[in-house]
């Protein structure tokens, strides 16, 4: 049979027309020719804003601020350094006063100007500068610090300082060794140590209070203190080690809250628990602007 035959006509007569609803007729669809495909960045200039931001950011240098404490002729002091160096600020926090300085130059002489007038103070220190601590777990009580430090210095670490945790009370040492890294390189592996001198270690963050050993007050650290030094035992203008008195206190005086029963050292003194709470409003504070 032929292919012609096969093939029968489509068109319509008109016995089978029919009327079609609007509802069920196709509508007519314009073609629009497809535009091109742009691969130009839209947030390009955003991106050029913010790389501007941070090039600023980094060239911002961070002024240490210094922290006078409070005395009779304060005000005299804080004229002096105006007029010397007008750009100076100062704010009251804590009972100090934050003396934040315009550069690095200014603040040495301020600090000179402080040591040569007998002035008691604080220096606060900039973040890079302050060291890693962390405590390692697992080691022998009686390791020897300056070999564990040498180890960790062919580890490429810089160590600061090492100290062994000490039990006061029974006067016996704690396997456990306080370690301070300087903040250059890459300081933060010291957490991806496993094992030494084929010891399985530990190594977690510090996070006891801060107590200078001169002035025996909280929030900073000895290296920092430029106060008048207090005995934790009998309150004199002397650093406790030094103190003539050797046997234990029955019934100790601290020297900051002045009740009976315990020294300032001890974490239940009221100025550890202001501490403390200081610290529980500034996370509850976080936690809600978080949400």
């Amino acid at each position: 049979m032929n292919t012609d035959e096969q093939v029968r006509s489509t068109s319509p007569t008109e016995k089978d027309f029919q009327i079609v609803s609007p509802r069920k007729a196709a509508k007519i669809r314009k073609t629009n020719e497809k535009s091109e495909i742009s691969t130009d960045i839209k947030f390009k200039e955003l991106m050029e804003i913010d790389n501007d931001k941070d090039k600023t950011v980094e060239t911002k240098i961070q002024i240490p601020a210094i922290n006078l404490k409070m005395d009779a002729d304060y005000n005299l002091t804080l004229q002096e350094i105006n007029r010397m160096y007008p750009d100076t600020e100062n704010k009251l926090v804590k009972g100090f006063i934050n003396i934040q300085a315009t550069s690095n130059e200014n603040r040495n002489s301020i600090i000179e100007y402080l040591k040569k007038n007998d002035k008691e103070f604080i220096l606060s220190e900039a973040y890079a500068n302050r060291p890693l601590k962390v405590v390692i777990h697992g080691l022998l009580v009686d390791q020897n610090k300056d070999e564990l430090k040498q180890i960790l210095e062919k580890l490429n670490f810089k160590i600061v300082r090492i100290n062994q945790l000490r039990n006061y009370q029974l006067k016996t040492y704690h396997p456990i060794f306080l370690i301070e890294v300087a903040k250059i390189n890459n300081y933060q592996n010291i957490y991806n140590l496993q094992t030494i001198k084929l010891l399985q270690v530990k190594v977690a963050t510090y996070r006891k209070k801060n107590l200078a050993t001169i002035c025996n007050r909280f929030h900073h650290s000895a290296r920092n203190c430029q106060m008048k030094a207090r005995c934790l035992k009998c309150e004199e203008n002397h650093e406790t080690r030094n103190c003539t008195i050797t046997t234990k206190i029955d019934n100790p005086k601290c020297i900051d809250c002045k009740e009976f029963g315990h020294l300032a050292s001890w974490q239940g003194c009221q100025g550890s628990q202001k501490l403390k709470t200081l610290k529980t409003n500034r996370h509850t504070h976080k936690k809600f602007n978080r949400t």
